[in-house]
């Protein structure tokens, strides 16, 4: 196979230990020497990378070709340093210029490329974007012959890829056509990644006999995990699963555990260290600072760390070393993901990838299920972008900025090459060009060949400003006002549509309510009220297929006839844990792929339907406006991939009926979804990618109905209905199941009460890891332990020699100086190191300025009240906000109990949180 290569490069070959090629690049490497376009499907670390580049390398040496040559394309954000380590070293043994671009390479780094460019450019495809349309990099971009994009399985599903579609094509209207390769890992539709890829694709099966060894285990609960659950505040079937986490981590040599959430991650890791502060742990996910993220792998990779608690953050081709097993924390929700996460483990040619699904109760069927699929490697299909309109409004500014002025028709024919706009009709190309004209990004000239189009001045800086389809989103920090201290974070569509005081939402597993928001910061307080609040959450998680939820229903329908732990990777816990459900149900009815349960919970009805997340949100959504326009009060609908949650003026029966006469559900989802907070959330995206609103301009300062409404039945609004129905909704499956119900096909039973299934429903509806409610004493507990360990500065004004830092609880019951004697302690902030020397001013009698003399007044006053209340001042004077006055007040109430003392310092840090940012 290596005889094909140049003399040199089969040295080079020999050098680098390669004896025998992996089949990735057996099957691999003749395709590309042909010039074929190939995708090449592979799992990690199979050898895809040096399959593609090392014939293109070859190539490119022995024709001594002009850069930029290859461009070599990645999703990464920041480039896996392995990866790009490893090509520099064939590139400079081959006597290449090789270099990066992206987003963090300096300005002198962009001047030396654009001057001297390099043979290989690797880089991303947001900088492509920026590189498309710049003068002089243009011209060395006519020389491409070959691209290569790693990742591509990722990069087809999102708007990124589309972008990244219609890039190819306006290069290739640069350069020629060139050849394509796309690397992937094990996809469900490769047939569509190889289209989406470029024309006459060669797909190229290089998976081989990969051997997975996945498993999955449900921890029960021991009588020490009950004890343990109320140290570290979570529930015992958690701790049960934490406890086996942490004996698999102790018994393996690496560990990767994934979560579904950030928030999952945090809690496990920060229960872990308190289980176990030796073990050598960290968290990794999108919330972290770049820094953080790249040292824990860098810790990981030279076995610093036994262990990293991740999120998809560490799906993508990140070298993080060997890893002998991968943990997936409760079900992972579709079978791909669990691929692609187990494949971090073993993944050396020959190596059998192991995982392990920690499981619990109702997510032991869904686990079972998942993991079944995946060792019969049944993936789901891809879903592809197809003609989104923002997208495609980028591309045409591109088009225009880079010819300067360009003809409709060219336009439209190099737009409509890419596959996810190869439908594009051209009334619909000539209407959003129109729409264009009107928001002054183009402006149409009409010529005798024919209409053309030319940038406006501020095309500019739109089309640079929107380089990257991720949406920018701002974080605001959560903060407890009972610890103090940060419980998570919120985005900022979630804090504008439900962060006015008194809203509730979910956040680490409790229900919060909002006091004030300051800034970035939004403060909160516990609150017992977990069904009506809202998840913080609810785009994250997710979503799990309609093929997984059905294959549950049989599961279910199935369970007491076969040998369950036969049929699947489970043990023998959960074949037991899946069998004691099912009796616990048998006393109502087992809702399953055939049967639909209707039950009723106080204002709950619950439609138990195994159909999976997104055709359970659109029939939830249909059932939501029939519900609220037939009996004029606002319908809620809360659902989870087995359950639709119905909050409304209705009975059972009424929404019986509704689901079984089910009609036109599509227009009526389409109407209800325009007045609705998703949409708006959506609106404000497409609208900055359409530059209908700067991107940098804040959410809550938007007059957004106004704009709404402006935009109606233009391409923005039509852009934000494509984007959420395809990221939200099933209508084709949905319909087919509403189908399924009219012929009978599919039973609507309904049962008076709650069953088993409808229990867990409410309970776990709103978080995979629930905390048990806090009762309020232990709520006062906490808000005294922060109290108590707060620091504070106790300053002597009466010889002020004494100043020290101390936590309030380390104060004498009536503190005095040790220095002179006197009781005059001000209690202050730490940082207020000045006022010593301000109280030093004023005992040598030194006139103060008016800033001074406040200051000296404000610590006389809480020195006053030290005087007379000692240390019950002092606790008072550490409650975020009071300041002498606040805590004068208090003080001189009587207080029955040292509980209403308490509730009074609480109830002055809400007033201050509530109304501070007035005062600014």
């Amino acid at each position: 196979m290596f005889r094909q290569f140049s003399q040199q490069m089969q040295s080079l070959i020999k050098e680098k230990g390669f004896i025998e090629p992996t089949l990735a690049q057996r099957l691999g490497i003749p395709e590309i020497m042909k010039g074929s376009n190939a995708l090449i499907i592979a799992p990690t670390g199979i050898g895809k990378t040096e399959a593609a580049c090392l014939p293109l390398f070859d190539k490119i040496s022995s024709a001594k070709a002009e850069p930029i040559s290859l461009l070599y394309l990645t999703p990464l954000r920041s480039l896996n340093r392995d990866l790009l380590d490893r090509l520099v070293w064939w590139a400079n043994k081959l006597d290449l210029e090789i270099a990066v671009r992206h987003g963090d390479t300096t300005q002198n780094e962009r001047k030396a490329q654009v001057d001297a460019p390099p043979q290989i450019l690797i880089s991303t495809p947001e900088t492509l974007q920026a590189i498309l349309v710049g003068k002089r990099f243009r011209e060395h971009l006519k020389n491409v012959k070959h691209v290569i994009i790693d990742e591509i399985h990722e990069l087809v599903q999102s708007k990124r890829g589309t972008q990244l579609s219609l890039a190819l094509e306006r290069l290739a209207e640069l350069a020629g056509q060139f050849q394509r390769i796309g690397l992937s890992a094990t996809v469900g539709s490769p047939e569509l990644v190889a289209q989406f890829l470029g024309p006459n694709t060669k797909i190229i099966h290089a998976e081989g006999p990969k051997k997975y060894d996945i498993k999955v285990e449900y921890p029960k609960p021991t009588a020490a995990d009950e004890t343990l659950s109320d140290d570290l505040v979570i529930s015992p079937t958690t701790v049960a699963r934490l406890r086996r986490l942490h004996e698999l981590i102790k018994s393996h040599k690496s560990v990767l555990a994934f979560t579904n959430t950030r928030e999952t991650a945090e809690v496990l890791s920060s229960r872990l260290r308190s289980l176990d502060r030796e073990l050598a742990q960290e968290v990794h996910h999108g919330s972290l600072s770049k820094e953080r993220r790249i040292k824990s792998e860098q810790k990981f990779k030279s076995q610093e760390l036994k262990s990293i608690i991740a999120t998809s953050s560490l799906e993508l081709g990140i070298d993080i070393g060997s890893c002998d097993l991968v943990i997936q924390y409760l079900s992972p929700r579709q079978v791909s993901r669990l691929i692609q996460r187990v494949g971090r483990s073993g993944h050396r040619i020959g190596e059998t990838s192991k995982g392990i699904i920690l499981s619990g109760d109702e997510d032991t069927f869904e686990s079972a299920v998942i993991a079944k699929h995946a060792t019969e490697k049944k993936l789901e299909s891809v879903k592809t972008h197809e003609l989104a309109l923002d997208v495609l409004t980028s591309q045409i500014v591109g088009l225009a900025l880079e010819y300067r002025e360009i003809g409709i028709n060219k336009a439209y024919e190099i737009c409509k090459r890419a596959y996810p706009f190869r439908d594009l009709g051209k009334k619909e190309f000539e209407k959003l060009i129109e729409f264009l004209d009107t928001v002054r990004l183009i402006w149409i000239n009409q010529t005798p060949l024919g209409p053309s189009i030319r940038p406006r001045r501020k095309a500019f800086e739109y089309y640079f400003s929107n380089l990257s389809m991720i949406p920018d989103t701002v974080q605001y920090r959560v903060i407890s006002i009972i610890e103090g201290e940060p419980i998570g974070s919120l985005d900022e569509e979630f804090v504008a549509e439900h962060g006015r005081p008194g809203e509730k939402f979910i956040c680490s597993g409790r229900a919060w309510r909002v006091i004030g928001v300051d800034g970035l910061k939004v403060t909160v307080e516990p609150v017992e009220d977990i069904e009506s609040a809202i998840p913080a959450w609810e785009g994250e998680l997710i979503p799990v297929p309609f093929a997984i939820a059905q294959d549950v229903g049989q599961l279910r329908r199935q369970a007491n006839e076969s040998a369950v732990k036969d049929e699947y990777p489970i043990d023998s816990a959960s074949a037991t844990e899946i069998k004691r459900i099912i009796e616990k149900q048998a006393s109502s009815i087992v809702p399953d792929d055939c049967t639909w349960l209707v039950e009723s919970h106080e204002n709950f009805i619950i439609i138990h339907s195994c159909c999976g997340s997104l055709v359970n949100d659109t029939i939830g959504r249909y059932l939501a406006a029939i519900l609220t326009a037939k009996t004029g009060v606002a319908a809620t609908v809360k659902i989870d991939p087995y359950r639709i949650i119905v909050q409304a003026k209705a009975t059972p029966e009424n929404v019986k009926n509704e689901i079984e006469n089910a009609e036109n559900i599509e227009d009526v989802i389409r109407l209800a979804l325009v007045r609705s907070s998703l949409f708006k959330h959506r609106f404000v995206h497409v609208a900055r990618r359409m530059g209908i609103i700067a991107k940098g301009a804040r959410y809550d300062k938007l007059n957004l109905s106004k704009i709404i409404m402006q935009y109606a039945n233009t391409p923005v609004e039509q852009e934000t209905l494509r984007e959420i129905f395809l990221d939200k909704f099933d209508i084709i499956n949905a319909e087919g199941v509403l189908d399924a119900i009219k012929k009978k096909k599919i039973k609507l039973v309904i049962r008076p009460g709650l069953s088993y299934l409808g229990e867990l429903g409410l309970v776990h509806q709103f978080a995979e890891v629930i905390k048990p409610a806090q009762p309020e004493e232990e709520i006062f507990k906490a808000f005294k332990r922060r109290l108590m360990a707060t620091r504070v500065r106790l300053l002597c004004m009466s010889c002020a020699d004494y100043s020290l830092v101390k936590q309030v609880k380390d104060i004498d019951d009536q503190p005095e100086c040790p220095k002179c004697g006197a009781r005059l302690i001000a209690i202050l902030h730490p940082s207020k190191q000045a006022i010593r020397k301000i109280t030093i001013s004023r005992l040598k009698k030194k006139p103060l300025n008016d800033v001074d003399m406040h200051e000296f007044l404000t610590a006389r006053r809480s020195a006053d009240l030290v005087i007379v209340y000692g240390k019950r001042a002092a606790i008072a004077l550490a409650g975020h906000g009071v300041g002498p006055e606040t805590a004068a007040r208090i003080l001189a109430r009587l207080h029955p109990t040292q509980e209403a003392f308490y509730k009074d310092i609480l109830e002055a840090e809400r007033t201050f949180a509530r109304t501070s940012p007035y005062w600014k």
